[in-house]
């Protein structure tokens, strides 16, 4: 590839800052053919296997390829890297490429560290790598160089890093700003990831929570249950009359609370039919109701029965 991941996503993105619709990684798959989206495997991953503790004898490997780094053999340190991660994904291994660096901290050249991490990020076309270069980085104040941050939120942009990026973000001062304002921007994998991230500490949040948290291209369902606690949505529905947007964003969250085949949803309530009645309770015809709003409704009346 002539250039780095970085560039790419940097040089892809279209004239309102994110990345279009079409636009993936190149694969790096030996031949193979990859049907998974960008951030698929990361994200099934997370929510469906769980990590597997690493042997005795791959924690060492890890700690070798770390060694190398701080010791300033870049070179070998990433072939080694690039074999060692084709059979366990690097979002299994943040914590223990933490707690290594940590554990070592006394026998580790953190400028060498921080700097090869910084190159590596730029340089790279090797996604594991780069993945690799922000799990460094995140034990290191990246947000006082406004120019690493910057690079950061742009590969956050691709679903394949946006987690990445939001470990880094979730220290900086502004970090609910940051994160809000990244999941506005992805789609896919990567809003799922920062709707699990964002606090809501604020109403503007949570307003956009419940109007677009559960907008992804994955599965609504992933991010049901987390913004309807988030976005406060039981207390939305105690106001006196709603707005057709915020009725739409409560349908879609509903809808997707129904979908419990990721994770749970309605099951989580302690009451789902009261709660089902509550926004059945509030469809005002006059707000002029979509034909997806009247099918959720549909929906919601017959799971009631």
């Amino acid at each position: 590839m002539e250039k780095s991941i970085s560039e790419l996503i940097a040089t892809s993105r279209n004239s309102e800052g994110v990345l279009p619709d079409n636009f993936s990684l190149p694969k790096d798959t030996d031949g193979k053919i990859d049907r998974f989206a960008d951030g698929a495997l990361d994200g099934i991953t997370i929510y469906h296997m769980g990590v597997t503790p690493l042997r005795d004898e791959d924690k060492a490997e890890l700690g070798e390829i770390l060694t190398l780094i701080s010791n300033g053999k870049d070179k070998e340190a990433i072939e080694r890297y690039k074999e060692f991660s084709r059979t366990r994904r690097t979002i299994t291994l943040i914590d223990d490429i933490q707690r290594f660096i940590v554990d070592e901290n006394n026998k580790m050249d953190h400028d060498r560290l921080y700097d090869f991490s910084v190159d590596l990020l730029l340089t790279s076309d090797n996604t594991e790598c780069v993945k690799l270069a922000l799990s460094i980085l995140e034990l290191y104040e990246v947000y006082e160089n406004e120019a690493l941050a910057r690079t950061v939120r742009i590969v956050g942009l691709s679903d394949e890093f946006t987690l990445f990026s939001v470990f880094l973000m979730r220290a900086w001062p502004a970090a609910e700003k940051e994160i809000l304002e990244l999941a506005k921007r992805v789609k896919g994998w990567g809003r799922i990831h920062c709707v699990d991230f964002i606090t809501a500490e604020d109403e503007e949040t949570r307003q956009w929570l419940l109007l677009n948290g559960v907008d992804n291209y994955v599965v609504p369902a992933y991010s049901a249950w987390i913004v309807y606690e988030k976005a406060h949505v039981e207390e939305v529905l105690k106001k006196d009359t709603l707005s057709y947007e915020e009725l739409h964003g409560i349908l879609k969250i509903t809808e997707a609370l129904l979908d419990e085949g990721p994770l749970s949803g309605i099951s989580n309530m302690e009451d789902p039919k009261g709660y089902l009645n509550r926004v059945l309770d509030k469809i005002n015809e006059d707000l002029n109701l979509s034909e997806e709003d009247k099918k959720i409704i549909e929906a919601i009346k017959n799971r009631k029965e």
